[in-house]
């Protein structure tokens, strides 16, 4: 696949997310994906590794429990053979607190047969954890 059809793939992947079309948008990865959230998962219950379509659906089970998002925009697609770098913004309210998390983020992506083989996610990590942490646990930060 091309860098235009690999981009176009990852568009597509977004706008299903955005749809909450998480059985379709799960056709556009590999049966081996590999995703990558980075922070605690003792904080932020979505953060960890998953490898497969079936811990993927689950990431974003603990995604959509955790998070209600506001905003959630793709910005800038950055493609380089079957390499896919997507830097975007996000606007969420943390179910469980009530707080607010707005962070730029870059997404990593590597595409293999026109599929979604890996995804890695870069936030401030530091921002989730503070929006996730509760009234009594800030208190200790």
């Amino acid at each position: 696949m091309n860098e235009q059809q690999n981009t176009q793939t990852v568009q597509e992947g977004y706008a299903l997310f955005g749809k909450g079309d998480i059985p379709n948008l799960l056709n556009l990865y590999t049966d081996d994906v590999e995703f990558i959230i980075p922070g605690s998962a003792e904080t932020v219950p979505f953060a960890g590794v998953y490898r497969g379509k079936e811990q993927v659906a689950a990431f974003f089970a603990k995604l959509h429990d955790a998070m209600d998002y506001e905003r959630f925009e793709p910005q800038n697609y950055i493609a380089q053979g079957d390499r896919l770098v997507v830097l975007g913004f996000s606007k969420g309210k943390v179910r469980a607190t009530g707080r607010t998390n707005e962070e730029e983020w870059a997404h990593s992506f590597i595409m293999q047969d026109g599929k979604v083989a890996r995804f890695q996610a870069y936030l401030d990590t530091e921002a989730s954890m503070k929006a996730f942490r509760s009234n009594r646990d800030m208190a200790e930060f």
